[in-house]
């Protein structure tokens, strides 16, 4: 289930970006099944597993045309990084939803999602335009929880936005914030590095001692990596 919506998500996304891409114009069998290749067609860092640029068979925007559809590039990227967003934000409800019925010490808790400013340059006009786009989120987790089939269920959502992430922005991190009492009592692990999605993409792990976190919460926080390029 969790998958379909994820599926299905991206391939709205694909519907209403597909004209984004580098050229402005393209079918709809011409334009990737997955908003990681649209994000990367429109950004400097192609992925040779979407083919090549989307081309409509050579030809330009007429010249007159130009500032029209640099706007609807501009519209139709940020269009597709609000979706993003919203995903980000539907993944982080399901995993405190998925401890809701645990006692309230063993509940997670939700914190601020967060976006960002970023800078896109039309690479016809020479226009930038500073969308707005998901940045991070964090999510209290009690470590009394660990073990328990809910908790298990939680993280599946955090790492699958993770893992979102880093598919369509080429990288991701997970960083971690873990309370002083419980890292000296070895409550907690501390390593870090460095996992993979299925696609090849890295996400990264990090653990940070945090004096101000609670005794027995760990605060994982999902970042995106970095957007940069043209349209």
């Amino acid at each position: 289930m969790k998958n379909d919506r994820i599926a299905r998500w991206a391939q709205l996304t694909v519907v209403s970006c597909a004209a984004v891409l580098v050229s402005g114009c393209a079918t709809m069998e011409e334009a990737s099944t997955s908003f990681s290749c649209m994000l990367s067609r429109v950004t400097s860092s192609p992925d040779p597993r979407c083919g090549g640029p989307i081309t409509t068979g050579g030809a330009r925007a007429p010249a007159g045309s130009t500032a029209g559809g640099q706007n609807e590039r501009f519209a139709r990227l940020q269009a597709a990084l609000d979706q993003e967003i919203a995903q980000a934000a539907d993944l982080q409800k399901q995993a405190v939803q998925a401890m809701q019925k645990l006692p309230v010490r063993q509940r997670a808790v939700a914190g601020p999602l967060r976006t960002r400013p970023v800078p896109i340059t039309d690479g016809q006009s020479g226009t930038t335009s500073q969308l707005q786009a998901f940045s991070s989120l964090s999510v209290d987790m009690p470590l009394a929880a660990k073990g328990r089939g809910e908790y298990t269920r939680a993280m599946d959502s955090l790492k699958d936005l993770a893992n979102e992430l880093a598919d369509n922005r080429g990288s991701s991190t997970i960083l971690v914030e873990q309370a002083d009492a419980d890292v000296n009592a070895g409550r907690v692990n501390t390593s870090s590095g460095t996992t993979q999605t299925k696609n090849g993409k890295p996400v990264n792990v990090r653990k940070k001692v945090e004096s101000s976190l609670p005794v027995g919460i760990e605060r994982y926080t999902i970042e995106a990596g970095e957007i940069r390029g043209k349209l």
